[in-house]
């Protein structure tokens, strides 16, 4: 008797567990489409100033006190560089308009209240040749003005 008392307690244990993880916190906002492409706007409007060198719709892309990060492996170790946005955004500033042509597909968003996660695997090409390719991982947060890009980390490679 005592082990069938345990094991039904193990599997309504499981059971509630399983409920938890599976239902929304009451305080969550929807994950609605509508919230998802207002945020893969974001990742679009970003490239898309890449690639016309519009400084001031990137600067608008991204939220203030916003942090950048690349990943980069040299030889036998990782290296993660920091980048200050105002650098990025001179940087691009200073490029011919269609050197910079960045690509994102497959974009997995996440949405919780005013917090965002994008996971968007990239090409990237310069001058119109491939140049390297990799993963951008955003996080985004919902001001007033609508969804900035907080922090973006990213890597690589060919």
């Amino acid at each position: 008797m005592k082990h069938l008392f345990l094991v039904l307690s193990f599997v309504c244990l499981i059971a509630i567990e399983a409920l938890a993880q599976s239902t929304p916190p009451s305080n969550a906002a929807p994950n609605n489409d509508a919230e998802k492409e207002a945020v893969k706007n974001v990742i679009k409007q970003t490239f898309k100033a890449m690639i016309t060198v519009d400084t001031v719709l990137l600067k608008s892309c991204f939220a203030p006190g916003a942090i950048m990060h690349v990943i980069q492996n040299q030889k036998d170790s990782v290296i993660v560089r920091t980048s200050r946005v105002a650098d990025f955004v001179a940087s691009i500033g200073k490029q011919q308009s269609g050197a910079l042509d960045e690509r994102s597909f497959d974009e997995i968003i996440y949405i919780d209240r005013e917090l965002a996660s994008a996971w968007a695997p990239y090409t990237f090409h310069r001058n119109g040749q491939f140049s390297h390719k990799g993963i951008d991982s955003f996080q985004f947060v919902k001001l007033k003005e609508g969804w900035k890009i907080q922090y973006l980390i990213y890597n690589m490679y060919q």
